[in-house]
């Protein structure tokens, strides 16, 4: 599948990944890194929170869908990140909330039966436990942009990002320990942090069974 030279990803592989498999774990170093983090440290509870990996079948190739998040904003300004926020008291679960925030953000509207599945949830050091949803946007969405939050919404090739090396990790030192950050470059923006390791895990599970034999560990 993501691995295998020459041919690129179908619709009908990326279903399969999300069916027939258990769900790829998250590198157990980044999860150390939100443990040793003061705010987790003390006490506090993550807030539960969920984003829309959007994936847009096209002619060239499965596509995936990113935002840039606005300047201005007081957390992460100018990230590049997936759509997504915060569960509300009104969503009735995490699908709800994705779906939410992508058309609040993107004006770009997913239907029920879009969704694919899910990722495992992520914590972060900033409190959030992020569930990643993953659902097909149509490749005629025509996207409407909160300028509050968003400056710029882009595609991504899945391909590009499946190429061996391509996303790569960087150490840095934090509460006293060399912790890693996954990061990449697409064209002019560096894409990192959660939102690359959120990719990441998206990798491991399209590579969960591959027919080359290449197995990642699984959520429990």
């Amino acid at each position: 599948m993501c691995d295998e030279p020459g041919r690129p990803l179908s619709p009908a592989d990326v279903t399969r990944a999300f069916s027939l498999t258990p769900l790829a774990r998250h590198d157990s170093r980044i999860l150390n890194r939100v443990r040793l983090s003061p705010r987790i440290l003390g006490g506090a509870d993550f807030q539960p929170a969920a984003v829309l990996i959007g994936l847009v079948p096209r002619e060239n190739g499965i596509q995936l869908v990113l935002t840039q998040r606005a300047s201005h904003l007081k957390h992460h300004p100018g990230q590049v990140s997936f759509p997504g926020g915060k569960r509300e008291p009104s969503d009735r679960d995490n699908t709800a909330t994705a779906t939410r925030e992508m058309w609040e953000e993107t004006g770009i509207r997913v239907a029920p039966e879009a969704i694919i599945g899910h990722l495992c949830p992520l914590p972060t050091v900033t409190g959030y436990y992020i569930h990643p949803v993953l659902a097909w946007v149509d490749p005629e969405y025509q996207p409407c942009l909160d300028d509050n939050e968003v400056a710029a919404c882009f595609e991504v090739p899945l391909d590009t990002l499946c190429r061996p090396g391509h996303i790569r990790e960087q150490s840095f030192l934090l509460y006293g320990q060399w912790h890693p950050v996954c990061a990449f470059y697409h064209q002019d923006r560096l894409i990192w942090g959660a939102t690359a390791q959120l990719l990441r895990a998206l990798i491991s599970q399209l590579t969960l069974f591959s027919p080359s034999g290449h197995h990642s560990s699984t959520c429990p």
